[in-house]
């Protein structure tokens, strides 16, 4: 039996801060909470998907750049990788919008003339693949060491729709907070919220987010609670921003104008650092998540809120199905803002019941905290690096009988 003896290093290919991005923040939760594990089993560094111009902007952990859109960059990529003796195993997250060619083809290339093991992760996983989509993963899937997904779903998706093999899968959930401690009221008054019952929303903004059914329900939220304020924060998606500039926001701005909505809604053009999230998720009374996509796979957003305390108004989609019961939050049946207004006002009147709501949210998010994901990624790289930590500490989550 092998033992550790030195720290192995391990390559995270992701994009990463500062990078705007919600796989970004991911990497960098991950990475920080895999530097304070007990045990020093690995050392990690990162190899950033960013254009190769942009190296300036990294600093380490980031230690190259691959540009996951032009193949020559993939193919470099590898062969300096392969060169590298002192990496041992690679983490790869992956979106099919992060890398190149016909649904993120060129990643095959990567894959293909990498001669070190790696484990990749899925933040996507949709049903009924077409025959392209089917060929990619199933490809990604033969090759790869390990497959990690964050939920149940996602891992009976590649089962069912993928006929993907259990023995390569593990489910490892997307990480949380700790929940700030700080005083609820004086958090209020540091963002002027005084006395104000508070809806919150963050995250990139884009369409498919859905903002302008929270902002409209705010038409019959305000008149039953004047003194209701909801709080949205986020950039627009810099895809997004390339593509059209500012006209999302400009959008929901104008909804908010023509609403009289401008004591009651507040549209703030911010990427919020960590801890300030946290502020403003420890002051929300309600989150809402509108999100239009019923088939999104995670959402880190939506876990944050419910390790924060907050109880949750969302829409119908995969995850909500997985984590939200009658005691943690409400699921929305429609699309329609009148009936996410009329949950609300149902919230807001019943403070005992938030408060209960909240909890139970707060308590189903116990074994996500990051401390916790980054001991599971270690037992993990040990497995397939054939290394032992006794005591092992987590096991790893699979959706075998489940």
């Amino acid at each position: 039996m092998s033992t550790v003896i030195t720290p192995s290093r391990i390559l995270l290919i992701s994009t990463f801060l500062p990078a705007k991005c919600g796989i970004a923040s991911f990497a960098q939760d991950l990475l920080a909470a895999a530097i304070l594990q007990p045990k020093k089993a690995f050392l990690v560094s990162v190899c950033a998907l960013d254009k190769e111009k942009n190296a300036y902007l990294y600093q380490p952990p980031v230690s190259m750049i691959m540009d996951g859109h032009h193949l020559d960059s993939c193919i470099k990529a590898a062969g300096l990788i392969n060169r590298d003796a002192s990496i041992e195993l690679i983490c790869i997250e992956h979106e099919f919008g992060l890398y190149g060619g016909e649904m993120g083809e060129y990643l095959l290339g990567f894959l293909a003339l990498l001669e070190k093991p790696f484990v990749i992760r899925f933040h996507t996983v949709l049903p009924a693949p077409d025959s392209k989509r089917l060929k990619i993963v199933q490809t990604v899937a033969l090759l790869a060491d390990r497959i990690i997904v964050m939920t149940k779903n996602a891992a009976r998706l590649l089962q069912e729709d993928y006929q993907i093999g259990n023995d390569k899968m593990c489910i490892i959930p997307h990480g949380t907070h700790e929940k700030n401690r700080t005083n609820v009221l004086q958090l209020k008054a540091k963002y002027n919220l005084r006395r104000k019952l508070v809806l919150t929303t963050f995250g990139l903004l884009s369409p498919n987010k859905g903002i302008e059914k929270g902002i409209l329900a705010m038409k019959e939220i305000s008149v039953a609670f004047p003194g209701s304020v909801y709080i949205i924060v986020g950039q627009t998606h810099p895809n997004l921003l390339a593509q059209e500039g500012e006209k999302y926001r400009s959008y929901l701005q104008q909804l908010i104008d023509d609403n009289n909505l401008q004591k009651n809604v507040r549209l703030i053009n911010e990427y919020v650092p960590t801890e300030k999230l946290m502020e403003y998720l420890a002051l929300t009374d309600i989150y809402l998540f509108t999100s239009k996509d019923p088939y999104q796979a995670m959402s880190g957003t939506f876990l944050y809120a419910m390790s924060a305390g907050c109880p949750v108004i969302s829409n119908k989609f995969v995850l909500a199905e997985e984590m939200l019961n009658e005691q943690s939050g409400i699921m929305l049946k429609g699309n329609d803002e009148h009936e996410l207004a009329e949950q609300a006002i149902l919230l807001l009147q019943q403070p005992k019941l938030r408060k209960q709501m909240g909890y139970q949210a707060y308590l189903q998010t116990r074994d996500t905290v990051w401390n916790k994901v980054a001991s599971m990624h270690t037992d993990l790289f040990c497995q397939i690096l054939g290394k032992t930590l006794a005591p092992v500490t987590r096991v790893i989550v699979s959706p075998v009988n489940d």
